[in-house]
């Protein structure tokens, strides 16, 4: 924890860094100090800097944190000499943040990369020296987010908003979690609603499908789309996948994620549990995720299957290796069509072939029974895995091709 000396420090790099500041102006953006010290009397009695004790103990205390009037505070032209920062409000492991911010930055290696574990000391000081600030998926409902988006503003640093799904509330009916019964419709609509409203204030908005730049055009002008992509490191050697046997039985990989694919994965139980009773020697079947075990009953069929909760992102792409075939059922909603292909983008990096729902970003990347299988009903489900079943050579033949076009269009 920093001395109040280390503090002074702090206060003189953010100084040397901008000599176009004044000390008096660069403390103004850091706290509304005197709420702090009406609201906390003990801190008024010790003497202590309010500033000082809220950067250096009151937010570790979980102490209220009292943003400065932004309004009454003189904008800044922007600091165009000043650097990039990526910032995102949650764990690094986050596929988010990793699809979104780490991954794009392995090559370009261009800019500042600020997450939950960087302490807000340091995150203030870059913010300072900014010349733009990349907001992956945020959160009107994180203080955080909305202080740095007001430091930003008063700073002139550019605001870019980089987003992988849906954030408006028209469409919160059609959210995995409430259609999964894990969310309150209500909840979600609310939570969107307040979300929603950041692109108010952005300068720019970054997104992984046409489908949201389409959905977000009336709210804000300047809208680019970036894919999502996986370094080429992640890749296993094209040499080493035709190697790979298809045995007796085809394993067959269903990778849930979180619980609100629940529903997701009902289009696809009706034609597994025929194909259950049907096929029980020819298949066996892996559930990766949060989805509730579903193990029993296709053991009780005489299906070979296995259970896995989540794993982190290599321990993932190695069971996917594991398998011959990945599943990826998605009901067609707007959301769904508004999702990135990174299944299909995972599974070929580890020379695995998809079958997956007929949503946009899916349909645009597989060619159906060349790299992959797109199934638009249970029918199709059913006939293209029993299809597979009997002719595993098309499983491999697929998988590569799976392989090549991700490489070709999926890779960094």
């Amino acid at each position: 924890m920093p001395s109040q000396d280390q503090f002074a420090d702090f206060l003189s790099n953010l100084a040397r860094l901008r000599p176009d500041l004044s000390d008096a102006y660069i403390k103004s953006l850091l706290l509304d100090e005197k709420q702090y010290l009406s609201f906390y009397q003990d801190i008024r009695n010790s003497g202590l800097s309010g500033t000082y004790h809220y950067y250096t103990y009151g937010y570790k205390e979980g102490r209220e944190f009292f943003e400065p009037n932004f309004r009454a505070i003189k904008k800044l032209e922007r600091f165009e000499s000043g650097q990039s920062i990526i910032f995102f409000d949650t764990v690094k492991t986050n596929a988010s943040f990793l699809y979104r911010g780490y991954f794009p930055e392995v090559r370009k290696n261009s800019s500042v990369i600020i997450h939950q574990d960087t302490s807000f000391l340091d995150s203030v000081k870059e913010i300072f020296i900014a010349k733009e600030m990349v907001f992956i998926r945020p959160s009107n409902g994180s203080r955080k987010t909305k202080y740095f988006m007001h430091l930003c503003r008063t700073l002139n640093v550019k605001i870019i908003i980089d987003v992988d799904d849906l954030l408006l509330p028209d469409y919160s009916e059609y959210k995995g979690a409430v259609r999964s019964g894990i969310s309150d419709y209500h909840q979600i609509l609310k939570d969107m609603t307040r979300d929603s409203s950041i692109l108010l204030g952005a300068d720019q908005m970054v997104c992984s499908t046409k489908t949201i730049a389409n959905l977000h055009s009336d709210l804000i002008e300047n809208i680019s789309i970036s894919k999502n992509k996986l370094p080429r490191e992640y890749f296993l050697p094209r040499e080493s996948l035709g190697k790979k046997i298809i045995n007796r039985k085809v394993r067959v990989l269903y990778l849930s994620g979180s619980k609100t694919h629940l529903k997701d994965y009902s289009t696809i139980s009706g034609p597994l549990m025929k194909l259950a009773q049907d096929y029980p020697n020819k298949f066996s079947l892996s559930f990766l995720g949060m989805v509730s075990d579903q193990t029993s009953i296709f053991s009780h069929l005489g299906v070979e299957c296995n259970f896995l909760p989540l794993v982190n992102f290599n321990e993932m792409l190695s069971e996917i290796n594991k398998h011959d075939i990945v599943l990826v059922p998605l009901e067609k909603t707007v959301f769904n069509d508004a999702k990135s292909n990174i299944k299909f983008i995972e599974a070929a990096s580890q020379g695995v072939a998809i079958i997956a729902s007929s949503v946009a970003e899916y349909v645009d990347c597989i060619t159906n029974n060349e790299n992959g299988w797109i199934c638009s009903t249970e029918d199709e489900w059913y006939a293209t895995l029993s299809y597979l079943f009997d002719n595993p050579e098309a499983i491999t033949n697929a998988s590569l091709k799976a392989y090549d076009s991700a490489i070709a269009g999926y890779s960094l």
